[in-house]
């Protein structure tokens, strides 16, 4: 498509004149240069990330977007990601574990794009997996106090924050479950390698940039396929009403079934807000819908959506404030929303007032209202459980 390839060909910088070589002016001190690196011989500097990019795209969806093309060199194939570079540098990093020799390693600070990578790499493994990176050749002020990792960059958290990781990632252990070959130690060889690359000179230059004919011509690019990626659904912006269509859970049928249902009795109903407002919440499809109206009389439509994984209920897309869906499911009367960037004290809460959604043909009296002096359970039944939508 000429839209891509034109993209393709602007990804780096061209050479302009004869006095340029590779975007700079020779007898300029670089501030980087494109290289070839594997992704597995770069590390984190940070201890957790978020699994979602500061756009709001999920990282489970950038990582099935990674397509692969042919290698140069040492490398079997070569990544091509829906992203920019990643930039590396080369220094020492303190290991607080003490489980390897100290030493200089490649670290980046786009530790999310470098997950994305490394899964991709882990996906494709045995093959020698490189990725064009660009190759600082000095550090930026201030760079050493942003690298908090406490493993040397072996390994990252994943979570919305540190109360609230849901998986741990290094490469190492994900690779050793795929047994032993000749390849994979050829793979093991070129990750050894890169990792004692000790200078950006020694790292194998990026090739150069295709023409417009080339790309024009190149159709043998082949998808990553990663090894049971997370389900995930594109995020519901508040002012709608219907969700995406949901991914299956991965749980049986039968358990998730009941316990969704269970979740949505819990919430299907009219609340009180501690802040003089109410809430409606009805289920749809995917989900559940709350019409919030303020002590003003102005009202607001929020999607609320189950993370299957963590078993929370998140409020709108802005990924800042849940609810534990076990709460929910208690029915005792009240619900308390919690800020994942504070404590565990609520950010505010809910009282039940009366039910809203019930089955078709269930009795006036079918839910029991709650007086707000009262925190009797609910006896309430028969709204309709949405289908679950997981996010990774």
């Amino acid at each position: 498509e000429p839209n891509l390839l034109v993209r393709a060909a602007l990804r780096r910088p061209q050479i302009t004149s004869a006095s340029s070589v590779r975007g700079r002016k020779v007898g300029v001190m670089p501030l980087y240069d494109e290289k070839l690196i594997c992704p597995l011989a770069i590390r984190f500097t940070q201890e957790h990330i978020r699994p979602i990019f500061q756009d709001g795209i999920e990282l489970e969806r950038t990582i099935r977007q990674i397509k692969c093309k042919p290698g140069s060199g040492d490398y079997d194939v070569i990544l091509d990601a829906p992203f920019d570079s990643v930039e590396v540098i080369r220094w020492h990093k303190r290991d607080e574990s003490g489980l390897e020799e100290e030493t200089k390693h490649w670290f980046t600070f786009d530790n999310r794009r470098l997950y994305a990578l490394q899964r991709a790499a882990v996906a494709l493994w045995p093959k020698r997996v490189g990725v064009e990176v660009q190759a600082l050749y000095a550090a930026t002020d201030g760079s050493h106090r942003k690298d908090n990792s406490q493993t040397a960059g072996r390994s990252v958290h994943i979570g919305h924050s540190l109360k609230m990781l849901t998986d741990t990632w290094d490469w190492r252990e994900a690779v050793a479950t795929k047994g032993g070959s000749s390849e994979a130690d050829a793979a093991y060889k070129l990750v050894k390698s890169d990792e004692n690359r000790s200078s950006v000179d020694k790292l194998c230059d990026a090739p150069a940039p295709p023409s417009m004919l080339d790309l024009f011509f190149q159709n043998g690019c082949v998808d990553v396929k990663v090894e049971n990626p997370m389900p995930s659904v594109d995020a519901p912006s508040d002012g709608s009403t219907t969700f995406p269509s949901p991914i299956p859970s991965p749980r049986s049928s039968a358990s998730s079934d009941d316990a969704m249902s269970s979740l949505s009795a819990g919430l299907c109903g009219t609340w009180r807000g501690d802040q003089g407002d109410t809430c409606q919440v009805k289920a749809c499809e995917g989900g559940w819908v709350c019409v919030r109206k303020d002590k003003g009389g102005r009202t607001k439509t929020i999607n609320l959506w189950y993370d299957e994984k963590a078993d929370f209920v998140w409020w709108g897309s802005a990924w800042d404030i849940y609810t534990k869906a076990s709460e929910a499911r208690d029915q005792n009367g009240t619900v308390n929303w919690y800020n994942y960037k504070g404590t565990w004290d609520p950010k505010f809460k809910w009282s039940y007032v009366d039910t809203l959604d019930k089955a078709p043909g269930a009795s006036a009296s079918g839910g029991r209202a709650l007086q707000s002096e009262k925190k009797a359970p609910r006896g309430r039944g028969g709204a309709q459980a949405p289908k679950s939508a997981t996010r990774a």
